[in-house]
């Protein structure tokens, strides 16, 4: 869940993103897993759902090794999208929590790295932007 006031527009990286609405300094904690918010999807229960839904969880979650787990954003942070320089950072060994590596202001939008969040439809890629490109159709 995110912990600050937020919204959710359009986004020069990609389609929509989620935008910071009040300035935040450097450190503060920004996400937080809420139960309440957030959905846990034990990657054992993944395949039990229709593939339709699996291709919305692996895309739009983030896959957790260390607790075997899809975690699915109720919030904005569903549309956040990838930086090489992400302003939104993990500690090591805290996958529940997100603080902000620099300043952010007011309208910025908050961008995570796809390649420490492990979302499974870039497990393997080497470009974590390939995921976000439809793959061809015959």
């Amino acid at each position: 869940m995110l912990l600050i006031e937020h919204y959710v527009g359009p986004s020069t990286i990609h389609g929509l993103g989620v935008f910071v609405a009040v300035d935040v300094p450097k450190g503060a904690l920004l996400w937080e897993f809420n139960p309440l918010i957030d959905r846990m999807i034990p990657s054992g229960m993944l395949t039990s759902l229709p593939p339709h839904v699996q291709a919305q969880v692996e895309r739009h979650s983030e896959y957790y090794p260390e607790i075997g787990c899809y975690v699915l954003g109720g919030d904005g942070d569903y549309f956040m999208n990838h930086a090489d320089h992400a302003n939104l950072v993990s500690a090591p060994g805290e996958w529940h929590r997100g603080y902000a590596d620099r300043d952010i202001a007011c309208g910025e939008e908050l961008t995570c790295d796809y390649r420490e969040t492990l979302t499974n439809s870039l497990a393997g890629r080497r470009d974590p932007m390939a995921a976000l490109v439809p793959e061809p159709t015959s």
